[in-house]
């Protein structure tokens, strides 16, 4: 009897559930499918259209921020779901600080990544790390051999001498200690790496 009155109850919330889907699905926007419609045409990868529609609620940041403007950026979206999907939860709004970082200063990172789209786009931020990493001696050992560092001393080489030289004698992942793997492609072709720092 018991199992009866809950299958009633089990019964009646589906049912309700059922309605108010069918009702959200019914009574959507034309400015809600016009950005689920731009989404599903434009992004060619399908894992991240996947990733899109399968969660909801990110799925609802994307609309909720693009859905009264014309300024839907298909590339920003793809750049909101890879990270989510590959890397780790952000909101839209930090996606689309990072995704406009990318493009400005043509890398992008936090404490455990980098995301850029070749190494020549590091150099500036391999000059900045290069001035941490020559204080410190596991990356002296790494880069320099003892004979090398006493013909630096000898021949006063400037520390802004050095940076140049290395930079132009090793290459960039390289000196970071990194390893890129592939991250995504933009709308325009362009290929984007991460890797782990």
């Amino acid at each position: 009897m018991i199992d009866n009155n809950k299958s009633e109850i089990i019964g009646q919330l589906f049912i309700n559930e059922f309605k108010a889907l069918v009702n959200k699905y019914n009574n959507m926007d034309k400015e809600t499918i016009s950005v689920i419609e731009r989404i599903d045409k434009d992004i060619d990868n399908k894992y991240l259209k996947e990733y899109i529609f399968e969660n909801n609620n990110k799925l609802q940041e994307i609309v909720d921020k693009y859905k009264n403007t014309n300024d839907l950026n298909i590339d920003k979206i793809i750049f909101f779901a890879w990270h989510n999907l590959y890397l780790e939860e952000i909101d839209i709004s930090y996606s689309n600080r990072c995704f406009n970082e990318l493009i400005c200063n043509k890398y992008t990172e936090n404490e455990g990544y980098i995301i850029y789209r070749n190494c020549n786009d590091l150099k500036d931020y391999t000059r900045d790390k290069l001035d941490y990493m020559l204080e410190d001696e596991y990356h002296l050992d790494r880069l320099f051999d003892k004979d090398t560092i006493i013909d630096m001393w000898l021949n006063s080489t400037t520390k802004k001498e050095l940076l140049e030289n290395i930079i132009l004698d090793y290459e960039i992942e390289e000196l970071l200690d990194i390893h890129p793997e592939y991250a995504f492609t933009l709308m325009d072709g362009t290929e984007y790496v991460f890797a782990y720092k």
